[in-house]
Parts: C-alpha cells; structure tokens; sequence
C-alpha cells in the first residue's frame, strides 16, 4: 500500500514538473515572438519553478522579458533569488542587472557601476555584464559613462564591442542624433563596424571633426559597395565639404530627393552661380502680392481703414479705426479691446455699457497709457450712482422747487440724468441753468455740448464749445468731433493739434483723429514735434506720411503688431535703394509672422529680391528649408546648433537663431534637448513679442510627462503674462506641479510672481507660504525688483516683520532708478518703525526728503512719517520742525492742512509746558 502511495506521489510531481515546465517554455515563445509582457507576465507567475536546471535553462529569457517589458518589480524579485541562490552563476550578468536597478532607483551611474568586481571577473563575465546591459533601457548618460570607462580597459574594451552594447550604443545614439555620444565612440573605438548605417555615421563624425578628405575616400568606398539614393548623396555632401563642386553636380545630375536639389543650390551658390538656383528648386521668384490679412494692417497704418476686413483680422484695431474715424456706428458685443470699447461707448453716450467695458479692462495687465485714461473714464461714469441720484433729483425736481437745494441741484441732476441715457432732459435743464439760474461757466456749457452731441446736435453743440474761455481737454475732443461732423475737418486739425500740443486728455484718440483727418484734407504730418505715447499712433505717423527715419527710430521698441506693419514699409521703401536693408526687413517680416499666409509672402518677397538683385545669402541664411539642408549643418552636432543659434541671438539675429533651433528640434528626440529647445523658441518669441508664435511654439511639448506639462504651463504663463491675459497667465502657472521641473534660472522669479498673484486675489497666506519657499530653496537673487517691493509689503501688512526686512533689503540692492531708492527705503522705513527701530526708521525717512526732494509725494510723506517719529518719541521740537515743513511743502492740499494742524496742537503744547 505504502509503496502504491510512493509511487503516485512521484508521478504526480512528475506531471506538476513537466506542466511548470510547459509554462516556461510558453513564455519562451512568447518572448521570442515579441509579445514581452505576456512573456514577463508568464515567467513572473512560474518564477517558484525556477530551481536547479530550470534556473540555468530559463534564467536569461526571464531576465530578457523583464527588461523588455519594463517590470523592474519582478525583475528585482528574480535577481534577489539569484543573488541569494546562486551568486556566482553567470555573475557579470548579475551585476548587470543590479546596476539596472540601481540607477532606476536614482543612483547615479558613478556609484552603481560595479567597477571592481568587474574587473576581477574573466573576460567571459566581462562580456556577460556589458550584453546584459545592451538590452536594458539605460539613460544616455550611463552609456556615455560606461563606454568612457570601458575605452580606458584592454578586457573591457574588447568585453564592450564583442557584447554587441557598443553596437548598441551606436544605434541608439544615432536613433536620437546624440552625436556627444557618437564622437565618444569614434574617438575610443575606432573603426570596429561595417555596416552601412554605422559607415554613414562614421563619415559624419571624420566631417565634424573636419578631416574631409578621410570622409570622402569612406564615402567613394561607401558609395561604391553599396550604389543608392542616400550613399550618393553623403558621396556629393563629401565632395561638397572637399570644395570638389563640380563632382557634386556631376554626382547629382538628375536630382530626385529635396535634399538633393538643395544641396545642388548651395553648390551653386558657392560656385557663383546664384541666378540657377530657382530652376532647381522651384523657387518662385516672381513679385508677389501682398495677403489681404497683411493689405488690411498697411492701410490701417496708412490712414485708410476697412471696417469689415481689420474687424474679421484684427478686432483691436477695428475699434480704433471707429474712434480714430469718428465713426458713430454702433458697436455690438464684446470686439477689440476693452480699453478702447469703454472710451468708444463712453464718448457714444452709452455709459453704462461703457462702466462695464471699462471694469473688464482694468481687470486685465496695467498699460502705460490706456490704463490711466480707462481709470479717468471709468472715474466720470462710475462714481455717480444714477439709479439713487434718478430717485433724488426727480423727487427734488418735482416737489421743492421753491427751495435753496433745488437751485442747488439742477446741474447734478442734469449731470445723472446725462449717465442715465437721457441727454434732451439733461439739455432743458442745463439751458435752464445757464440763462435763468446764472450758471454760465465752460463747465456747464461743456456738460450741455456733450449732451447736444448724444443727440447728434452738432453744430449746438460747436457754439457752446466755442463760447467756452477755457476748454478743459475733454471740451477739446469734443469740440474736435463735433467739427468733423459738421464736415470741417480742417477746423478739428487745428484743435486737434492745440490740445496734443498741450499734453491733453486722450492723446492716442486726438493722435489717431489728427493722422486720420490730415490724410483726409492732405495736410501735412500733424504730429511733427508732437511725442504720443502709443504705439499705434506712432506706427501710424511713420507709414502715413511716409516717415522712413520715425519709423526706424521707434521700430525696435514697438509691439510685434505695429513691427510688422513698420517692417513692410521699410522693406518696401528701401527695396530699389539700399537692397541690404531691405533684405533685413524682409527677414524682420519673416520672424514677426504669426500666420502661414503673412510668413509665405515674406519668404516669397525675400527670394524676389534674391533674383532681382543677385544676391541669394539672406535667403539661404534665413529660409528654414535652406538652413535644414545646408551641407554644413548636416554635419553639426545639435549641441552645436544651439550653440550657434544663441550667438545669433546674442548679435540681435533672431530669424537665423529661430531657424537653427528649430532644425535642432527636428533632428533630437531627447526630452531634455526638445524641453531646453522649446523654451529658447519661445524666450526669441518672447523678445520680439511675437505672442502668437509664442503659444504655437510652447505647445510643441507634449504631455507625456509632467516636466513637459510643467515646462509647458510655465510658458503659457510668461506669455500670457506678456499679452496681458492675467487670468489666463496665472490659470497656467497653477497648474505647475513641480517648480524644479523649470529651468534653474527662473525658478525663483516664478514662485515670486505665483506669491504676488496670491496677493493680488486676497490669499495672503498662500502668499506667504510661497514667499519662504523661495527664500528657503532658492534665494532672492532671481527675484525682480516689483516683487520684492510687493512681497516685502505683504509680509510688512501680515506682521511677518523679519521676512518683510529680508525681501526690501534685497530690493534695496537691486534699485537702479531714483525712483526705486527711494520706494525701497520708505518701505524699509516703514518696517524699521514697526519693528521699533526709530532712529533708523527716522534716517532712512530723511534720507528721502533730503536727497530725494523732488520725488513726490514720497518726500513730503517721509518728511511726515519722520515728524509722527519724532513726535511718537516724545521730540515734539524736532517734530514741529518738520510739520511745519510738510505744512510748507503741501499747502492747499490735504495733507498739507493735517500738517498745519499738527504745528497749532505742538505748538500750543509746547507753550504749556513752558
């Protein structure tokens, strides 16, 4: 019985070991018919199995699948049981796989190779360790790593090339253009290889190492053994590199490939034989027209506007023809920016649609010149509340006419009932006024023109303003458009020239108008002498009348917008006479281009000139399709592509900087070269304020990883923030992860402008928090000056007194303008006083009403500040000193009555005592 019982036992463990074996030997043609993960999967289920000769038979395919599909889980378990079963059992192979799993844990390279143990290994082991790390995914600069140490060794050299990881090494670094990588190789390894991508690759490391003719006997040898399309054509690149140009068209006689036919012109071109190179490529070199989208923006600039077409291509620019063209059409919806529709609606008439335009736009970025005047516009309409004066004042109009206060109100009632959209009841009670109550001042008379003017009264409202002593400069635009409406537009030149000429109100609209109007009547350049601080106006001024010296003068400062317009113009008028100049601000058009059509004329226009003039070297230099194909760059390593197109940026030579790194971007599939690639696109982008390339170019990351959605994110912000789109800047900047996913330099700035958003939008303690990351990870030295004010005041409000000192003493350091000494050290002032530092508080204020006296109202307010120092301390003689100063200083305003108080109260103190 017992010997029945034996006897099953053992047929049952044969049959379980013949099925385990089955398994693995599944896995064995599942690995081998590519399917890795079912095949790790299959071994990973089975690995129990793997005892004796089944460890020594299926080891390696185990260890291959694991690699293969990427589970460093199963294939840590397995080298965990080979370790502990069999150390010495093919031991360069387990010392391969612990190095894999070292550097997937973060190990550097460095401490993860096994440098000693492998040297005592016999070459067997040697060869082992190098082919098992041919099969695993390892980082470039591991491969870089190992490979150098390896060139150093006689065993491991050997060891590296027999493995086949050399070879290896070499597709991959050719896969990825990694030439760092393939010049290592070359360098150490000589020619070990024979096939024919490996002899291509070999021809290109002996041409970057500028040794031509050794690369064009291996390309002739090339060429030779194996005749077709791409050893012909490194066979006519070598020719080429050698100056031998007459081969290369000999070689290349019948062009096929878009590589040949360039390669073909560039030989031409150094050949002298510039005028051949269209027939070749095809290029058009007829005169081409000018886009529409591009017509609409000249005209603009000239003074000629198409309301249908610059509504459809640019909406901006549309509202500002409407105002520039005393346009009284009405305008629906939300077109053009915000800025300009508030002042549109607000001169309309149409108030309350122009409060909630004018709201929207201070919403958005500060602006230099149309910020103040949105803030002055939005002040006039939104400070009276209309719906509790149209209660008042038609209460008091009706009931108590026979009292002192309706006297009193009938302008402010007037005035309410203007914003209210009822100008005839606003125009009887002003006449009222003026005639029967004596109210007859300019204001008054110019309230009862803007009302005449809502209702299209024109010429009314002309004799009011031409009554008035002393216009005011609304009175002055006003007067202007009421005169063109009347069909006198040299009449509205004329004021409209007086009231620029006295640094007015609304000197982009009465700019605009003055431009618009002189084209009209054939005046001459209304502006001349006359600086108006707007880009358009001043684009405007340089094209319409034809200003070719304005117009270089304000070309480097103005937005891509008005550079555009300006580089047409320029390129055009310096077309016939000076071609060089021309040819810059074709490449100029090229580079500002945002959209396929304007950036195919410009390319189009450059080789146009090309032809008529001979001259093809700005087209070869500035084409992307003569930089991609030229023989020389074929041959640079993408490290050195980046290298050149920062020198080309660093020389204000941002088209051919642009065109090499976006050949470098084409030719690299690193992530780390693409990320550091994408963020110098746009930085180019960025200095030429080309906003729309910019978000086009930052959406060339991907989203595979979080350093690319990161990096990409940051982008989005830095030109969001750009444009102006504050929510849509900081929108982008939230959804950064991870800041150490940025790059080194910009970190520090961009958790200072996250801080000052969370500011901005009341989450001061969020701000905080950000603002002592910065400090401790980064420091303040990246930090711009704005921010560091910002943030040392929210630190000062969140009584974080040492933080607040830290950040305005580095602004301190970084204050450059006058103006920048002087508001970092009031607001260090100010925190020495809250931290109880008086005395120091009390030099640092008169620091600034001493040597900074004509800065205000920061001097007069520090003069106070230190007085209330002073007076706090008890020094009531040193503080009457000084409010009697400030009393002095600011006399007839507010702050100069609070002083005067302050002298009658110590005074009077003082007097006391004594």
């Amino acid at each position: 019985m017992k010997k029945g019982i034996s006897t099953g036992l053992v047929a049952l463990l044969l049959s379980a070991s013949a099925a385990f074996a089955s398994d693995l030997n599944l896995g064995v043609k599942l690995y081998r018919d590519g399917l890795y993960s079912l095949a790790a999967k299959t071994f990973k289920e089975n690995m129990e199995t793997l005892e004796g000769k089944e460890f020594t038979k299926f080891y390696r395919v185990a260890y291959l699948s694991f690699l293969k599909a990427r589970d460093y889980a199963a294939l840590k378990k397995l080298v965990d049981f080979w370790q502990s079963r069999y150390p010495n059992f093919h031991r360069g192979e387990l010392l391969a796989l612990q190095t894999v799993l070292a550097l997937k844990n973060g190990i550097p390279i460095e401490k993860a190779f096994p440098a000693k143990e492998l040297q005592s290994l016999p070459i067997s082991e040697k060869v082992g360790f190098f082919y098992a790390l041919s099969q695993a995914d390892l980082p470039p600069e591991a491969v870089y790593y190992l490979l150098k140490v390896a060139s150093k060794s006689v065993d491991l050299k050997g060891a590296v090339k027999e493995s086949g990881f050399l070879k290896s090494a070499l597709e991959r670094a050719t896969k990825s253009n990694d030439y760092t990588l393939i010049d290592l190789i070359f360098d150490n390894y000589g020619r070990w290889f024979s096939s024919p991508e490996a002899t291509l690759q070999f021809i290109r490391y002996l041409e970057r190492k500028g040794r031509f003719v050794d690369a064009l006997v291996e390309a002739q040898k090339l060429y030779k053994r194996y005749p077709n399309q791409r050893t012909r054509l490194e066979l006519a690149r070598a020719y080429y590199l050698n100056g031998k140009y007459d081969r290369v068209l000999k070689l290349l006689k019948n062009p096929s490939t878009p590589q040949e036919r360039y390669l073909i012109a560039w030989t031409y071109f150094k050949m002298g034989k510039a005028r051949l190179i269209p027939s070749v490529i095809g290029m058009d070199v007829s005169k081409p027209a000018v886009p529409q989208r591009l017509k609409v923006l000249e005209n603009f600039y000239a003074g000629y506007f198409n309301l249908p077409e610059l509504k459809k291509f640019y909406p901006d620019l549309y509202v500002k023809a409407l105002i520039f063209s005393f346009s009284t059409a009405p305008l629906e919806g939300s077109v053009g920016s915000p800025h300009d529709r508030g002042y549109y609606l607000y001169e309309r008439g149409r108030f309350s649609e122009a409060s909630k335009a004018l709201e929207e736009a201070l919403q958005s970025a500060a602006n230099s010149y149309l910020t103040p005047r949105s803030l002055y516009l939005l002040g006039r309409v939104g400070t009276v509340n209309t719906s509790v004066g149209n209660v008042v004042y038609t209460q008091l109009m009706n009931s108590y006419q026979n009292t002192p206060y309706y006297r009193e109100s009938v302008v402010p009632a007037a005035k309410v009932y203007l914003l209210s959209g009822n100008p005839a009841l606003a125009v009887k009670l002003l006449d009222y006024a003026r005639r029967e109550l004596g109210y007859d001042t300019d204001r008054v008379k110019e309230l009862e023109a803007k009302a005449f003017v809502q209702l299209g009264d024109y010429r009314r409202a002309v004799k009011l303003l031409g009554d008035c002593r002393h216009l005011s400069g609304e009175g002055y635009t006003l007067l202007a458009f009421s005169l063109y409406q009347l069909g006198k537009g040299k009449e509205a030149l004329s004021v409209l020239r007086k009231e620029l000429k006295s640094s007015g109100l609304f000197p982009e609209v009465n700019g605009g108008r003055a431009l618009f109007v002189a084209r009209a009547v054939r005046a001459k350049d209304p502006l001349k002498g006359i600086r108006v601080n707007s880009p358009v106006v001043e684009a405007m001024e340089a094209v319409a009348f034809g200003n070719v010296k304005l117009a270089e003068q304000v070309y480097q400062r103005l937005p891509q917008r008005e550079r555009l317009a300006l580089a047409l113009f320029l390129a055009r008028y310096y077309e016939n006479r000076d071609p060089k100049k021309a040819f810059f601000y074709i490449a100029e058009l090229m580079n500002l281009a945002s959209t396929d059509d304007v950036e195919s004329f410009a390319k189009h226009y450059l080789n146009y000139l090309a032809y008529k003039t001979g001259d093809f070297t700005p087209v070869l230099f500035n084409d992307p399709y003569f930089i991609a194909y030229n023989p020389e760059n074929a041959v640079t390593s993408i490290s050195t592509l980046v290298a050149k197109a920062e020198d080309y940026a660093s020389a204000g030579q941002f088209g051919k900087a642009y065109g090499l790194l976006k050949l470098a971007l084409e030719r690299t599939t690193s992530p780390d070269l693409r990320r550091e690639i994408v963020y110098r696109l746009v930085e180019l982008d960025l200095k030429q304020k080309n906003y729309s390339r910019a978000l086009k170019d930052a959406s060339l990351l991907p989203e595979e990883s979080q350093k690319d959605r990161d990096l990409k994110n940051y982008l989005l912000f830095r030109t969001y923030l750009a444009m102006g789109r504050l929510v849509d800047a900081y929108s982008a900047a939230q959804k950064v992860k991870d800041v150490d996913n940025l790059p080194e330099g910009v970190r520090a700035s961009f958790l200072a402008k996250l801080a000052r958003y969370y500011k901005l939008t009341g989450n001061k303690e969020r701000a905080v928090e950000l603002t002592r990351e910065l400090i401790e990870r980064f420091g303040l030295k990246g930090v711009d000056y704005d921010d560091l004010v910002s943030l040392a005041i929210l630190a000062q409000e969140s009584g974080k007194l040492d933080l607040a000192k830290k950040l305005i003493l580095q602004a301190r350091k970084k204050a450059v303008k006058p103006e920048q000494v002087v508001e970092s050290t009031f607001w260090k002032a100010a925190i020495e006083a809250q931290q109880g530092d008086i005395d120091d508080a009390i030099i640092d204020y008169l620091k600034i009403a001493y040597d900074y006296s004509k800065y205000e109202p920061w001097a007069s307010t520090a003069l106070y500040r230190a007085a209330q120092l002073f007076e706090q301390k008890g020094d009531y003689r040193q503080a009457l000193k000084l409010y009697e100063k400030v009393a002095k200083l600011k006399r007839g305003t507010k702050e100069g009555e609070i002083a005067a108080k302050k002298v009658k109260s110590l005074l009077q103190r003082l007097n006391e005592e004594e």
